[in-house]
């Protein structure tokens, strides 16, 4: 087919439906393309429709364009709010089953709703949709609240036992889209969510984080303090019967980017006291992102998995859950440190 007779979609979104006889609202943002590449900006249409199932709906989106629907180049499928908190399983197994939607495509929760999300327009944005992609994609941001789900993983968190979904959320307010926290899913819908502060944090003990940030105090002033990178590595080990312990070492490797008080160069045994501060502070952090994990009985790092991929008698995850007992240590190497200004 020739591609002037084509609508390339490049996201797609998942509400509720105004209409109290239907179930679904579906929109899809598609991009006009301007001809010349070199043209900075974009254009874009949506389409919606209200339907009791997507495949309904997509069906009765190809009415309303004169060109064939093209699912090859999207990027991103977004659940608004109230959708995420019912059961997502259905929707998860759409997708996967539909050929021509990649199995790579992002998936976000859309706060207040995927509508207001796709209809938002940024200043600069060279395709359609390329915004929200490059938020969610790894080699275009070095952000330490950025989390990442494509599709195939959100189906194998889905279908997998040990394994929980944690989906970034994209909010919308003050003109703006704001990406920085995460949601937790258990094995139907929404349950909890992430503060920023979590969320970064929760990123350093899955994926590592780069260009984080945090504020010390210690006797000699204040310092903001700034963790070039930061990764975790975790054993569990049985310490009794059916008590499980959680080691996570966290390694961080930080600059004293700003000294809050005066322009004096640090001596070692002040830079000590900042390494033990941060580590301490780190730990006490990580310690109640853990303990809040744990009492909503969701397990977004796949501790369970991890676990009964190396035991040949699996345990009852439920019971293996409640009873994990979780030990934190963070080492922190500072450099650079004369460099305050």
């Amino acid at each position: 087919m020739d591609i002037d007779k084509r609508a390339f979609v490049t996201a797609i979104g998942i509400d509720h439906s105004d209409n109290m006889e239907k179930k679904y609202k579906v929109t899809l943002k598609i991009s006009i393309s301007k001809g010349d590449p070199a043209t900075t900006g974009s254009e874009f249409t949506l389409l919606s429709f209200d339907a009791d199932s997507i495949t309904e709906a997509l069906k009765n989106m190809k009415s309303m364009t004169d060109k064939e629907l093209f699912y090859g180049h999207t990027k991103t499928i977004l659940l608004g709010e109230k959708v995420a908190t019912d059961d997502i399983r259905p929707l998860l197994d759409y997708f996967v089953r539909k050929a021509d939607i990649q199995r790579t495509t992002y998936l976000g929760v859309a706060v207040p709703t995927a509508f207001e999300v796709l209809e938002f327009k940024p200043k600069v944005e060279q395709v359609a949709g390329s915004y929200l992609f490059s938020m969610f994609d790894q080699s275009s941001t070095d952000t330490p609240y950025a989390h990442t789900l494509t599709l195939f993983d959100a189906y194998r968190r889905e279908t997998e036992t040990g394994l929980n979904i944690a989906m970034p959320i994209i909010k919308f307010q003050n003109e703006k889209i704001q990406v920085d926290t995460i949601a937790l899913f258990g094995k139907k819908g929404m349950e909890a969510k992430l503060t920023p502060k979590e969320t970064e944090l929760f990123n350093l003990l899955t994926v590592g984080i780069e260009n984080g940030s945090t504020m010390i105090h210690t006797e000699d002033g204040a310092y903001t303090i700034n963790v070039s990178k930061g990764n975790t590595r975790y054993k569990i080990k049985e310490t009794k019967n059916d008590i499980f312990s959680v080691l996570f070492h966290i390694k961080l490797d930080a600059t004293i980017e700003e000294k809050l008080d005066n322009h004096l160069n640090l001596s070692n045994d002040q830079i000590k006291k900042i390494q033990d501060e941060a580590e301490k502070k780190t730990k006490g952090e990580v310690d109640s992102l853990l303990e809040k994990i744990q009492k909503t009985k969701l397990d977004p790092i796949g501790l369970g998995l991890k676990f009964n991929s190396k035991n040949f008698q699996h345990r009852d995850l439920n019971s293996f859950y409640s009873n994990l007992e979780f030990k934190v240590k963070v080492d922190c190497r500072i450099k650079e440190a004369s460099i305050v200004g």
